[in-house]
């Protein structure tokens, strides 16, 4: 199986790569140059030049793209709209009319969030900031092309994702790097609910997801990766630090929530066939590198 795959560089994209280039032909599309001798894997990078793309995924025979690329923004500034859209609403469209264009892609796999269920039941879409509504935005501009061109497309929202080298200012990286300063962490009064999932987990996610669409199944449009276990935020502290045998200084109450900040997580539907494996007290041990 021939697949291009976006955001190749980032943490999950690494990760994944390293797995899915066990059993399928990989070609990466980049932002900027160099990007796909990263991986070591062949590529290009992406220009405003779309019918250059869908000769190259033609050439290449593509059968299925996995979009991974993004911006991730919790609050914007008004500089950052332009950016968002490029990078969040822009460059996934392109990369569906070149796909489109080329004629040989058969499913596209869009990488969401839960954060495009804030506090909603059921399937209902409410963004908790700019960064979620444009990735709602984007799944809007798709269902032109699954309507016109049959190409399968499918959307795959994640929970919060940790693991080691993870270079983002995720809570377990703020964890780690206070407890080993020793300063004062500020935060909320840690009375919500944290979704967790370790990163084998997320690509085991990822595979067997591509594993349904390679079947050509009938598939929901979206599922959701989530741990099944949602913890107060305040237990998670106290629960990284039994593990970890670290100290934490946190003010609880030191800054107020965020607006629109999430109490409960979004659960979503989970990938059929397919469920998490690592705990939160066993993905500590390892995003610290103890175990």
């Amino acid at each position: 199986m021939n697949i291009l795959v976006t955001g190749a560089t980032g943490f999950i994209g690494t990760n994944l790569t390293r797995e899915l280039r066990k059993e399928h032909n990989l070609f990466i599309l980049g932002q900027f140059e160099g990007d796909p001798e990263k991986l070591n894997l062949p590529g290009c990078v992406m220009t405003d030049n779309i019918p250059r793309l869908a000769s190259y995924i033609k050439k290449h025979q593509i059968d299925g793209v996995i979009h991974l690329a993004s911006l991730y923004l919790t609050v914007h500034t008004p500089e950052q709209v332009k950016d968002l859209v490029f990078s969040n609403v822009y460059f996934g469209t392109a990369v569906l009319e070149a796909s489109s264009m080329a004629g040989c892609v058969k499913w596209f796999l869009n990488t969401g969030s839960i954060w495009q269920n804030y506090n909603a039941k059921g399937t209902v879409y409410n963004p908790v900031n700019l960064y979620a509504a444009s990735k709602q935005a984007f799944i809007d501009m798709a269902k032109y092309y699954t309507d016109v061109f049959g190409i399968h497309f499918c959307t795959l929202k994640l929970c919060d994702t940790y693991g080691p080298n993870d270079t983002r200012r995720k809570i377990f990286k703020l964890f780690k790097d206070y407890s080993e300063s020793g300063h004062v962490l500020k935060m909320s009064p840690g009375e919500q609910l944290i979704d967790l999932l370790y990163i084998s987990d997320v690509i085991t996610g990822f595979k067997r997801l591509v594993e349904l669409l390679i079947s050509d199944i009938e598939l929901e449009t979206e599922y959701v990766l989530t741990s099944g276990k949602q913890i107060p935020l305040k237990d998670l502290a106290r629960m990284f630090v039994e593990v970890s045998g670290r100290n934490l200084n946190i003010e609880w109450g030191g800054r107020p929530y965020r607006d629109r900040e999430v109490m409960v997580p979004w659960k979503g539907i989970p990938v059929p066939g397919w469920k998490a494996d690592v705990n939160v007290e066993k993905g500590i041990l390892l995003f610290l590198g103890i175990e």
